[in-house]
């Protein structure tokens, strides 16, 4: 390492701004009235597996054409744009509506219900398309903010694409540079060069050794939106790791290149039938593409297309399913060195600089000395009557008694209790004044399976409080279910909800190697035996995982210690640091589709709206702050709010965001009535990440201008401020720092970290704040992603393949509405939160109030987890 000079401290990012020349041209293609009028006519899809109409026929199109194209809804036409509300096919190329027709009636003559029938090609009339430079589609208003149709930023990447392939990517010391290909939705892949490893283990159950080979593909994804303030149209890229299934299950979606369309991989999403072979076993009947878009294509004249109940899982072939599963031979992550090589390749390509954000005065210290992953003994009765309760016991439940030890060790060590080891199941123990702990093995209540679970939990008296004043939780033993194996942990979530139970679920696959060495031991012992000594012995660590399942039981109960005072009010932090009470309000929205129930009609989608909220102080007499979740149109203690919103249904009825039944004005006026119920008169700081369907005021290019939360109370004289707060795709992605005063690698090829500031920028208007920094597994030593990329790995580190590559995390503040705040202070504040978490050492992506929000959501015994592997990095 080396110290840098002392120039001002900016941070590089995969971010650039659009000029015309690099938004290109499109060919747009309006329908008339008459086609939206017969596609109004077509029967909905009601088969479990159906797709939407929209989708189904751009899969088809795409797979007969070999372009990427767009096509907007007939029923929710544009509203802005040169063609309002009209439908429309947005393509890259030119269209041949000879062979349009016959797609159009090949598609619809397939539809379940409507074989036969051709309403639609007849209004495919051939018109010149363009081109049109995608500049003159998209417009400056008054403001001078770029505003357009929702299709043209989707697409305004399909030129960024075509430039970035125009030659080889050069990454490091390969021998043969990456040839990129296109992908139908937008995204660049290494299809022909993917990367390979194989990972064997021994089965526990038969002794046998199991092999399974992993495949992946680099990836980069771009995605276009105009930058907060709306002055600047900005390109987001990034570098991911796109892993190929291993096998059929949990496969949505599959990557298919066509022999008739090598230059482009089409995604498509499959339909698996499965049945039980002799064994009782779940093998694979069929694999089909949906919508039938196979025999649409060979009905268009074009080969057939490749069969997915071919594929070989061990050789990747024209056909590779999408990986969905947690197990996959090779990791997560494409790491920073490839994310600053995709930097270097792009600036080549689209002659541009990539847009930097300047170091700013705003710091993020660290509290000193760092709290311990779970409450301090002596913090723990403060922080359990700060969340409305006299006592807390926790109750472990369990079947193996390898996974009581392991509680009991972990719990023994984070309380300076041994004796605790000892515990004999129904006995209570006091680990820390207000709180107490007692084990219970249960099998019948843990084991997955179908069974009724709610007499043998009615039967267990300790888990009912035994004063109104004491709270009871519950950490438990679970596993991975097998296949088709009725999840336990799915059944106890909302029994233990309705009885008003917090908790926790720990599994033991999660137990890592407690004698690993951390990086200060590796050098140690690399040290010794240079110099011929005996390395010195590797010390017993904390078990990470029991540390966070017990730290988020005690936060989810609301016991939250005073290091988020600490760190809000941090001397170091000077005039950013919190100044005032106040209410610290986290506002969590999110579109909540069902899982279709075969037999059953399809559920519309809810809005899930959680609020959570702190109340702040910067007295030093109240350092322990109250946390508070808004549920059953009151603000309860979180324990009791969780709780009750888990018992209930995941969104409220007509919470949705279907504008012409009122759907977003109900949402806002529950959270005008919430944010109107936080007692006293103390100010409101609302966290919140966008939705401009809600509010637009908190989009890019309105931002500020509109409706926000909390403008009711606001117009009432109460004091708000709305700090947004976004991460992701769209935020731009940092690849290394230039200058500042701290460390850089002695390697120039590699990232120098972000120093411990915020960083800002103002290329759309407004100021973006930027709070980057390494990864938690970087920060203590897991740096392959940093030293190599997964492709230039040496010989002797090939299975570090199997590990996650980390790269620098990043989340953008943007301040909407500062009330009688300065930006800087709301902005440090929002970082501070994010960098002291509640219960552990290390940072959230989003400030607690939101985290627990957004937590509270996620949680919830009817939330679905995105099924499909993006290939990120873990924060």
């Amino acid at each position: 390492m080396t110290r840098s000079a002392k120039s001002p401290s900016a941070l590089s990012t995969l971010s650039f701004a659009l000029t015309g020349e690099l938004m290109g041209e499109v060919y747009v293609y309006p329908l008339p009235e008459e086609f939206s009028q017969a596609w109004a006519r077509l029967p909905k899809p009601r088969s479990l597996d159906a797709q939407r109409p929209t989708a189904s026929l751009a899969t088809a199109a795409r797979a007969v054409t070999g372009r990427r194209l767009v096509f907007t809804d007939p029923e929710r036409p544009p509203l802005t744009g040169p063609w309002t509300r009209r439908a429309l096919i947005v393509t890259s190329e030119p269209l041949d509506f000879t062979v349009w027709r016959r797609l159009v009636r090949e598609w619809e003559g397939r539809l379940t219900g409507w074989e036969g029938q051709d309403t639609l090609s007849q209004y495919l009339l051939d018109e010149a398309g363009g081109p049109y430079p995608l500049q003159d589609v998209l417009h400056r208003d008054r403001e001078d903010r770029v505003t357009g149709p929702n299709w043209a930023f989707r697409v305004a990447s399909w030129r960024l694409a075509q430039l970035l392939r125009r030659e080889p990517w050069e990454v490091d010391t390969l021998a043969e540079p990456l040839t990129l290909v296109l992908e139908s939705e937008g995204d660049l892949l290494t299809w022909a060069q993917p990367m390979e490893r194989e990972a064997s283990w021994i089965d526990e159950a038969t002794g046998e050794r199991r092999r399974r080979v992993g495949h992946a593909m680099d990836r980069i994804h771009i995605d276009v939106d105009p930058a907060p303030g709306g002055r600047t149209l900005v390109a987001h890229l990034e570098a991911r790791t796109a892993r190929i299934a291993t096998g059929w299950y949990g496969v949505k979606n599959t990557h298919v290149c066509h022999p008739a369309n090598p230059d482009i991989v089409l995604k498509a999403p499959v339909h698996l039938r499965w049945t039980k072979d002799d064994h009782g076993q779940w093998t694979l009947k069929s694999a089909q593409y949906k919508g039938a878009t196979a025999q649409i294509v060979e009905a268009c004249g074009i080969a057939p297309l490749p069969d997915p109940f071919a594929v070989d899982f061990d050789k990747p072939g024209p056909v590779r399913g999408i990986h969905t599963t947690a197990v996959h031979p090779i990791g997560k992550g494409a790491g920073s060195r490839l994310m600053r090589r995709l930097e270097e390749h792009a600036s080549r390509m689209l002659d541009a600089a990539p847009l930097a954000y300047t170091g700013s005065s705003v710091r993020m210290p660290r509290l000193s000395p760092e709290p311990s992953p779970v409450v301090a003994p002596d913090k723990i009765l403060p922080a359990v009557v700060a969340a409305g309760f006299q006592s807390l016991r926790i109750v472990a439940l369990y079947e193996t008694e390898a996974w009581k030890e392991r509680i009991l060790a972990q719990l023994g060590r984070d309380f300076a209790q041994p004796e605790v080891e000892t515990l004999k199941d129904g006995h209570t123990t006091v680990l820390a004044p207000g709180l107490q702990l007692m084990t219970v093995r249960v099998p019948e209540l843990v084991r997955h399976g179908p069974h009724n679970r709610a007499p043998v939990l009615n039967g267990l008296s300790m888990l009912r409080p035994s004063d109104p004043g004491e709270l009871v939780a519950a950490l438990v033993e679970t596993s991975l279910p097998a296949r088709g194996e009725a999840d336990a942990k799915t059944a106890l979530k909302p029994l233990f909800a309705a009885r008003d139970l917090p908790s926790q679920f720990l599994t033991m696959a999660s137990l890592g190697d407690l004698y690993q060495p951390n990086l200060a031991e590796k050098i140690a012992r690399s040290r010794a035996v240079r110099n011929g000594q005996e390395p010195p012995a590797v010390t017993r660590k904390e078990d990470a995982a029991a540390q966070i399942a017990t730290g988020g039981l005690l936060t989810d109960c609301g016991v939250i210690d005073d290091r988020l005072a600490a760190a809000a009010c941090h001397p170091l932090a000077r005039d950013t640091a919190l100044d005032r009470r106040a209410w610290l309000v986290g506002l969590w929205t999110r579109l909540h589709r069902f899982p279709r129930i075969r037999g059953r009609a399809a559920a519309p989608p809810v809005l899930a709206v959680t609020l959570v909220a702190l109340k702040a102080s910067h007295h030093p007499d109240e350092r322990y702050w109250p946390a508070l979740m808004y549920s059953g149109q009151r603000w309860l203690p979180l324990a009791a709010g969780r709780t009750r919103h888990h018992a209930g249904p995941i969104g409220l009825p007509g919470h949705h965001l279907r504008e012409e039944t009122g759907g977003p004005a109900r949402v806002r006026d529950h959270v005008e009535q919430a944010l109107a119920q936080l007692p006293g008169d103390r100010g409101v700081v609302v966290f919140t990440e966008q939705h401009r369907d809600l509010w637009p005021g908190l989009a890019n290019p309105t931002l500020g201008d509109g409706l926000l939360p909390g403008l009711t109370l606001a117009a009432r004289g109460r004091d708000i401020a709305i700090v947004r707060v976004t991460h992701g795709s769209r935020t731009p992605r940092p690849t290394h720092r230039n200058g500042g005063s701290s460390k850089r690698p002695s390697d120039a090829d590699k990232a120098a970290m972000p120093e411990k500031i915020l960083y800002v920028s103002d290329h759309g208007g407004v100021n973006s704040w930027l709070f980057a920094a390494e990864t938690r597994q970087h920060k203590g030593g897991q740096r392959t992603g940093t030293d190599y990329t997964r492709r230039t790995l040496p010989e002797t580190s090939q299975s570090k393949l199997g590990t996650d590559f980390h790269a620098i995390t990043r989340t953008e503040y943007t301040v909407a509405r500062a009330g009688t705040w300065q930006e800087e202070r709301l902005v440090g504040l929002a970082a501070r939160l994010s960098q002291q978490s509640a219960s552990w050492s290390g940072r959230t992506l989003l400030p607690l109030p939101l985290h627990l929000a957004r937590n509270a959501d996620e949680k919830h015994p009817q939330y679905v987890a995105a099924g499909e592997d993006d290939g990120l990095e873990q924060g």
